[in-house]
């Protein structure tokens, strides 16, 4: 079995590599020297990711180099502006200087935070993204987009910000949750849905053995979808076009994240339920077929996610109305992901309240 890839983003002068592999992070230092001379590298993590890793990244590190680093509190609560300028404070402090690097060690959320922080933080310094996630090693950690939450919804306030280097090493993903693993294959099965019919149907007669970690089906799932979204944001990095097809199932799964404050249900999770969602609106409105809506329906139930618990759960009314703030909104148009079939996605503006109705409604029967 293939135990290292190289896939490279191609954007011009903002170029770079994703290297996945297996207990690969020896390299990284050789990595940073190659886009800076600079030696301070700053390291931004979460204590149970620190637990795990920190002293391993820091031990890669010779005399050489000045390396600190920051543990925010874990979870959604900290891609926060209260959060962000804890960091800028605490860069300040440490003198760090404009071609320094920031490392983000962890999933989804310190790659989006600290990113924020590289892309602000003295108009812009390195970042090299570290993902201990599967989520974050197939797709937040790749394409530069970061960002933090506001109270009336999820990554209202970022930017476009691309890393020197993405380092995924599969190794690390050994000691996820499984739950942390099942919203990362919430992502995976959604590359199948929108891009790759092959890939969806190795979904389809492998989930077993991927939910059992298997390497030797594993390895490959990821390596292809990094490169479908590398493939994705080279040729739309600002999500004019293209681009948009990764937020299938993003536009209901926000509503449920901000409904819920960011407690008891990930980002990976709400994106499987808001796929369900999509799924249930592109056929109410005869995109695809019963026999697709049951090939998609029966992926995602396998996933087997449901709604937190609560005494009170969500009314459709109150969804539809944190929809209106998505940052996909245009003139009060909802632009939603839709599917025409596995494999092909496309963008469909929605001002017909009943499409997005019937989509939350097959989530909370």
């Amino acid at each position: 079995m293939e135990k290292t890839k190289s896939i490279t983003v191609n954007l011009n002068d903002d170029s770079y590599t994703i290297q996945i592999g297996y207990d690969i992070y020896s390299g990284i230092p050789g990595w940073i020297t190659r886009f800076t001379d600079n030696r301070q590298v700053a390291i931004i993590t979460t204590p149970p990711v620190a637990r795990y890793y920190l002293d391993t990244i820091l031990k890669v590190f010779d005399g050489e180099w000045l390396v600190i680093s920051y543990q925010v509190p874990d979870g959604e609560s900290s891609k926060s502006m209260e959060t962000v300028q804890s960091l800028y404070s605490w860069l300040i402090r440490n003198h760090i200087e404009r071609n320094a690097t920031i490392i983000a060690l962890g999933g989804g959320v310190i790659g989006d935070l600290a990113g924020f922080v590289a892309a602000t933080y003295l108009r812009g310094i390195g970042l090299v993204h570290l993902p201990t996630t599967l989520l974050a090693q197939v797709d937040s950690s790749i394409g530069g987009k970061v960002g933090v939450n506001h109270s009336l919804g999820k990554n209202l306030i970022g930017a476009f910000y691309q890393p020197k280097l993405v380092f995924s090493d599969v190794s690390v993903l050994n000691t996820l949750s499984d739950e942390e693993y099942i919203c990362g294959m919430g992502e995976i099965i959604k590359y199948g849905f929108i891009y790759d019919e092959a890939l969806f149907k190795r979904l389809e007669d492998y989930l077993g053995a991927l939910l059992k970690r298997s390497g030797e089906h594993l390895f490959p799932v990821i390596c292809r979808c990094a490169e479908i979204k590398a493939e994705v944001v080279a040729n739309d990095v600002h999500e004019k076009n293209l681009r948009a097809i990764l937020n299938f199932g993003h536009t209901f799964g926000h509503a449920f994240e901000t409904y819920y404050q960011y407690r008891g249900l990930k980002h990976g999770q709400a994106v499987l339920l808001g796929m369900r969602s999509a799924l249930e609106a592109a056929r109410y409105i005869n995109l695809i077929e019963d026999t697709t809506l049951a090939r998609g329906t029966d992926l995602i139930n396998r996933m087997q996610i449901r709604l937190p618990d609560k005494k009170r759960k969500p009314s459709v009314t109150e969804l539809i109305e944190l929809v209106k703030h998505d940052k996909k909104v245009k003139q009060g148009v909802v632009n939603l992901i839709l599917l025409e079939g596995i494999g092909k996605a496309k963008t469909v503006p929605v001002k017909d309240e009943a499409i997005l109705s019937r989509g939350f409604e097959a989530v909370m029967r």
